[in-house]
């Protein structure tokens, strides 16, 4: 059969993202502080969009007991504009197309600006007086990371010369945990000294605060802090150098045969050894406290649970008056200008239609969630109970992918604390009643186990398994074990403690 090329008719179905569903997709992603962003950076693109003074605004968040609140950004008026309604985004939509028709006009937003802030007061920055108080709480401290805390040190010193240089090699290399694992052969290559040189200088820094640090493994470490400490127990280092790994695993009594000593006389010693800092570097650690912004607010208010959004600046996002006047009434508009005027115009009214859909998205979700969770805001985390996007999707009736979206980095002030909406979704166990009860209350329970037990005697995973099935839940050990290890739990074995001879 011979090819032929040829045009062919094909009627198809498939999906086309136009702008206004991609931005629709994006805006349902971000979280309360990315939106507040965003809502910064398009007001500096768009002139047409502005906010409304919170006084003029009309949009006072009335929550209803069915989880939605009443206004938006889309229902803000305009200043000095007749009638909220104005800013409907379905009539500024219509509006759009109907500019189109009216005559080219946009001469006077090329407005003279020099005229305009000829009087405008000069705003200069100045120096503050000494009686003039500052509030010191608007003032973040910064923590001094552990290389600077090193290299002062290391000025203050006795050493000089090239041995400063190797210093300041040899702790930058030290990792954040306090640790020095680059080779000494290749530093003293690397400066063309002789070995002994860069080890007398890692001395040096050995003996630097915090103790331990620029240990080149934790036998090291510990015996450096031992040394720091005037401990002259040569049991102590003879226990370090020789069964480490073992004391780690408390295997007291296979030491003490090794060693030939008593037993009690290991357990003492390890009880010494774990007071010590395995990773001396951590406490010199830069890493600010990451605070949360609830997305959605949880509030129970005459035994009804109310949902509110924190909107931020974009509950204040309006339409510009001005702008939009001029877009209407002018008559001397270039090509340029209309087409220019009329996309920015269309952004904005999509951008307050988009985030309007965005607002009532979350919080028909954060309702469902919140519903099938009742017994959680009622009576805490053990009573939380299985649910997945699916069971979300189906009441609100949208997409699985949708719901995923919306509770990803998002997090809800619930009365019982602040959790990721996520947080609420995880499998189920089978009770004895037949009923299902959330992995996370499991857990929960593990937790309240583990703290209950005694450090002499501490419950085994099949102990913990047993106890769960008294309280009717069916679990199999190895689950028990699983969770345990996700609860970052140690072994019974490696939980357990002698008391002190």
């Amino acid at each position: 059969m011979a090819l032929t090329l040829g045009q062919v008719q094909k009627q198809m179905q498939r999906l086309v993202m136009t702008p206004q569903m991609q931005q629709s997709i994006k805006l349902l992603q971000l979280n309360a502080m990315e939106l507040e962003h965003l809502t910064e950076q398009q007001m500096l693109e768009n002139p047409f969009l502005e906010l409304a003074d919170e006084a003029e605004s009309s949009t006072q968040i009335s929550p209803l007991p069915g989880g939605v609140s009443e206004g938006g950004a889309a229902s803000l008026p305009e200043q000095n504009s007749p009638s909220p309604r104005d800013l409907n985004p379905e009539a500024e939509e219509a509006r759009s197309k109907d500019i189109e028709k009216e005559p080219e006009a946009f001469d006077r937003i090329d407005a003279d600006w020099e005229e305009i802030y000829e009087d405008a007061e000069n705003k200069v920055y100045y120096q503050k007086e000494d009686y003039e108080q500052e509030d010191f709480t608007e003032y973040t401290p910064k923590g001094i990371s552990l290389n600077e805390h090193l290299l002062r040190q290391l000025r203050l010193s006795s050493i000089h010369g090239q041995d400063i240089e190797i210093g300041e090699y040899l702790i930058g290399n030290i990792d954040e945990n306090g640790y020095l694992f680059h080779p000494l052969e290749e530093i003293a290559k690397e400066f063309h000294v002789p070995l002994e040189q860069v080890e007398d200088v890692l001395e040096v820094i050995q003996g630097f605060d915090p103790p331990g640090i620029a240990a080149r493994n934790l036998a090291e470490c510990l015996r450096l802090q031992l040394e720091e400490q005037n401990v002259r127990d040569s049991f102590l280092y003879r226990l370090i150098d020789e069964h480490l790994q073992d004391l780690q695993k408390k295997k007291f009594k296979e030491i003490a045969k090794a060693m030939e000593v008593d037993q009690k006389r290991v357990m003492n010693a390890f009880r010494r050894i774990s007071q010590l800092e395995p990773k001396p570097g951590r406490r010199h650690t830069r890493d600010q406290p990451q605070y949360i912004t609830p997305d959605v607010v949880v509030k129970k208010i005459d035994q009804k649970y109310l949902y509110y959004l924190n909107e931020g600046h974009s509950a204040y996002l309006r339409i510009n008056s001005y702008y939009r006047h001029l877009l209407n009434n002018n008559s001397h508009m270039t090509k340029e200008e209309k087409v220019f005027a009329l996309e920015k115009y269309r952004g904005a009214v999509w951008l307050l239609k988009n985030i309007e859909k965005r607002k009532l998205t979350i919080l028909r979700i954060t309702e469902a969630i919140m519903n099938a969770q009742r017994n959680f805001l009622e009576r805490g985390i053990k009573f939380l109970k299985p649910l997945t996007l699916r069971n979300v999707a189906e009441e609100v009736e949208m997409h699985e992918s949708t719901v995923a979206r919306v509770t990803s980095g998002k997090y809800v002030e619930t009365p019982r604390g602040i959790f990721e909406l996520k947080f609420f979704f995880s499998s189920g166990l089978e009770t004895e009643s037949g009923e299902d009860t959330s992995s996370k209350s499991v857990k929960e329970m593990i937790v309240g186990i583990v703290q209950s037990e005694t450090t002499e005697k501490p419950f085994s995973d099949q102990k913990i398994t047993q106890m769960l099935e008294k309280n009717g839940i069916k679990i199999a050990r190895r689950t028990v074990a699983k969770y345990r290890e996700q609860l970052r739990i140690l072994p019974a074995k490696l939980r357990k403690t002698a008391p002190i001879a």
